[in-house]
């Protein structure tokens, strides 16, 4: 039996980002043209295929919710196709459309496309081909008016609370610790609700179409984690052992081993089939082991991760299977691991093609890469979306499945529940994981509120209930669940139609202003927030700018925080999906610690401070291009953020819905900013590393047309002639020159990879003032203007200075800041200094100072 290993082991690592998909009742047909079942009706459905010869079409159909390939002993093994229907469409063809009618509403058919020339695959035949015929699919058609159809998928769920590690309770071996306490009935209580929100998150982000039906069982029974050490007495002697326990104290990735659970008799461990009238297509199995910590003198339950094993040993009896313990956040392992069982159920239900599964909540972007050995590694279907981490995966890529692709799922079954008003979502049935009543939306009104349909107003929220963390220390729930009867949720003037945040009164913008990153927030004052979170005793607010040339970061905690863990997506495509994404962790230990978490952040500046009310302030800055993981010009850039903070005692809390990334675009550049501090003052003589003039002009290569005259070098030529200082190896620098030019002052910088004879005003840095026929004063930097200055050339002597320091590149004139601009290559040395004569500026340059 071929085995999927699903694995994730849980560490210290929407609204219009996520869209809705096609959330529908069944109040009309549903179309997916591009897909094998093309369009799904109450009492017909298309089907579309390709054969490799010309064959008559005939479609074997048969109705039920048993697949054919549902395990059974010997004795009950049946023909399910004896009697089947057979639809054909005479003649033949390759490609093949054929409309079946005359279906009940609100009823699944398992399907088999006839195929003569069609030779199958081992793994076909053990899901139900026989020549001529190829593998079994299913569908269900749309409910009756007043229903909807769904898939009802139910689940074993085996919990065992009560697991103990006897052998920890006696490392000291005469000073056994004391019993640990039962499993309390509100814990218990705690862990089934964990499974139903879970199973609500699942239903909400499928447009209500599946429901994950858990059905759990308790073993309550002390069990025992491990070896009984010969010492063993009292409460600790004779403990079964737990069927979980997998020979070792930890086995990853979910810490134990997998059975098959016997609903009849929890108490039976096998790893053979169990038969079920209706089987169970999933099966999780859950323990709660607790080891003694001796230092601590405490119980403490094992944490884990998940393992999942796919649903490919159906046919031989064996669900899809999750195991994990208890000490972690049973919600996130039952959504999580429950979902790669979701993604193999869609493996042999759909077809085999990008466009056809329930995506594997591993996110990672399409890639081909041919690594030094000279083999190629290869993911070629792309996981990786417009999304944040964990709860925020799944959310996404669940509503890009179709209702018709819902449908077509072949295990569980199709059942159909009241929907009076065809909004999709149903009315009155406590089986279900939500429904209008507990909503509290209007179930003979598909828009309670006169303008959403309810079924959208409930997908707004991607239901996720916190940041990843301890199920017993998780606060109240996060996501921001919204009023059906509320038009504008965030009350923000935007109705819930057209707000692209409808649950966040913030608005999605990066403003254009500057801040100095220096840990005073007082001058953010007057910037709008663009996240705040106010839950127990933890308050955060988060701010963000830009000027061009950084983007700026502002949070402000109080309370007792421990970490806080933020995510920044600078090209707006989804946390996983570019080399952009820049993750961060503080920690709150005494003095503040920022620094990066999976990937360096070149060029990240912060700092931190506290205030006097207990108030942290982070301040932070990324910069625009060079060795920076972004680069954006002018405005438009979408820029993603996300931001949740933590407790000492690991309670988490998020600042939108959990792991939502709130995406706001940067506004464009209006107006001159007050300039960055640190500017450089002007060069003095005894500040200068060297100083020429027409009589000292060692060193200087000084090009044709540059005349001596009156104590200053002159050009009055239109073309290019440069006066130029070589052989330099500067990061940074000073190029300080007294002139007199009609227009037309510049000064330039060369890499020492340009040709003397490639250098011109055009290349490399450039400063300009007075140029384009006195009209414009900026910097020229790799072929791209920049900033901009109203001081032209005016008659007499001046001084102009351009400098390049601390990644900036500034231009002073007469001693006063004129320019400045962020340096794109700031480590790159230069190895030329010059002044640019020309266009008819008729420039006179008396004296050149330099500091390198």
């Amino acid at each position: 039996m071929a085995m999927r290993w699903f694995g994730w082991l849980i560490g210290s690592v929407l609204a219009s980002a996520l869209g809705f998909g096609m959330v529908e009742g069944d109040t009309a047909p549903l179309h997916d043209p591009m897909r094998p079942v093309m369009e799904i009706g109450r009492d017909y459905v298309v089907l579309q295929y390709f054969t490799r010869t010309p064959t008559e079409t005939r479609v074997q159909l048969r109705e039920g919710n048993l697949p054919m390939t549902a395990w059974r002993p010997p004795d009950k093994r049946v023909d399910v196709w004896a009697n089947a229907r057979v639809v054909r469409i005479a003649g033949k063809r390759t490609y093949h459309r054929v409309r079946i009618t005359g279906l009940k509403p609100g009823t699944r058919y398992y399907y088999r496309i006839y195929d003569p020339d069609y030779g199958p695959t081992v793994e076909e035949r053990r899901w139900g081909a026989t020549p001529p015929w190829r593998r079994e699919y299913a569908f269900a058609t749309l409910a009756p008016p007043g229903y909807k159809t769904i898939i009802r998928v139910p689940v074993k769920v085996l919990l065992m609370p009560n697991v103990v590690n006897v052998a920890s309770a006696y490392k000291d071996p005469n000073n056994p610790a004391p019993p640990p306490p039962r499993m309390t009935a509100e814990q218990l209580q705690r862990i089934k609700e964990e499974y139903a929100v879970a199973a609500r998150y699942f239903w909400v982000n499928s447009g209500m179409r599946f429901w994950v039906d858990f059905q759990i069982f308790v073993d309550d029974r002390w069990q025992r984690w491990g070896e009984e050490p010969p010492q063993a007495s009292g409460f600790y002697k004779g403990l079964p052992l737990c069927r979980s326990y997998a020979g070792v104290e930890f086995a990853p990735p979910g810490g134990g081993a997998f059975t098959i659970v016997d609903t009849r008799n929890i108490t039976r461990v096998t790893t053979e089939p169990v038969y079920e009238e209706v089987p169970y297509a999933g099966q999780i199995e859950q323990a709660f082991p607790r080891y003694w910590d001796a230092q601590a003198r405490q119980w403490r339950f094992y944490n884990s991760g998940g393992g999942t094993l796919g649903i490919d040993g159906f046919p031989e009896g064996i669900p899809a299977r999750s195991q994990f313990l208890g000490g972690g956040d049973t919600a996130w392992l039952v959504a999580h691991e429950f979902h790669h069982q979701m993604e193999s159920m869609g493996a042999f239900s759909l077809a085999n093609r990008e466009d056809e599964r329930i995506v594997f909540n591993h996110p990672e972007p399409r890639y081909r890469r041919k690594n030094p050995d000279g083999s190629v590694a290869m993911n070629p279907w792309n996981t990786a979306g417009k999304h944040g981490e964990h709860w925020n995966v799944m959310a996404y890529w669940d509503r890009q499945v179709s209702p018709a692709q819902w449908l077509r799922l072949y295990f569980g079954e199709a059942i159909v529940v009241r929907d009076a008003d065809g909004d999709g979502f149903p009315d009155d049935d406590p089986r279900l994981p939500l429904d209008e009543k507990r909503f509290g939306s209007d179930p003979t009104r598909a828009q309670t509120d006169g303008q959403m349909n309810d079924l959208r107003k409930a997908m707004l929220s991607t239901w996720a209930p916190a940041p990843l963390q301890n199920t017993f220390v998780k606060p109240a729930w996060q996501s921001r669940i919204p009023n059906p009867r509320l038009t504008d949720q965030d009350n923000d003037g935007l109705p819930d139609t057209v707000d692209p945040y409808p649950l966040y009164p913030w608005q999605p913008f990066v403003w254009y202003a500057r801040a100095t990153v220096d840990g005073d927030a007082s001058e953010w004052q007057y910037i709008p927030p663009a996240g705040e979170l106010a839950q127990d005793d933890l308050r955060l607010i988060f701010k963000h700018c830009h000027d061009g040339d950084y983007y700026y970061a502002l949070f402000e905690i109080t309370g007792d925080w421990d970490r806080l863990y933020a995510g920044f997506d600078g090209e707006g495509l989804g946390v996983f999906a570019s080399e952009a994404v820049i993750w961060l962790e503080a920690l709150n230990r005494g003095t503040v610690e920022l620094r990066p978490v999976g990937r360096d952040a070149p060029g990240l500046q912060w700092e931190a401070t506290r205030r006097r009310d207990r108030t942290t302030v982070i301040e932070l800055s990324i910069p625009n291009g060079g060795e920076s993981r972004w680069f954006w010009m002018g405005g438009g850039r979408p820029i993603g953020v996300y931001a949740d903070l933590y407790t000492a005692q690991g309670t988490g809390y998020s600042t939108y819905e959990p792991y939502d990334v709130f995406y706001c675009i940067m506004q464009e550049p209006t107006g001159v900013l007050p300039p960055p501090a640190n500017a450089p003052t002007e060069l003095t003589r005894e500040r200068a590393t060297l100083v020429f003039t027409p009589e000292r002009a060692e060193r200087l290569q000084i090009r044709a047309g540059w005349q001596v005259r009156n104590g200053a070098w002159a050009y009055n030529e239109h073309e290019e002639a440069h006066i130029r200082l070589t052989g330099l190896n500067a990061v940074e620098f000073d190029l300080w020159v007294e002139l007199e030019a009609e227009h037309d002052g510049v000064l330039a910088a060369f890499l020492p990879t340009t040709p003397p004879e490639a250098m011109n005003a055009g290349r490399d840095y450039v400063m300009f003032v007075g140029g384009y026929l006195n009209t414009r004063t900026r910097f020229r930097v790799f072929g791209s203007e920049t900033g901009d200055s109203a001081q032209m050339m005016t008659p007499g002597r001046h001084t102009l200075q351009f400098s390049r320091r601390n990644g900036w590149l500034w231009g002073l004139c007469d001693g006063k800041l004129i320019l400045y601009a962020r340096d794109p290559n700031p480590t790159q040395p230069i190895g030329t200094l010059a002044v640019i004569g020309g266009y008819n500026g008729k420039q006179r340059v008396y004296e050149i100072r330099v500091r390198l």
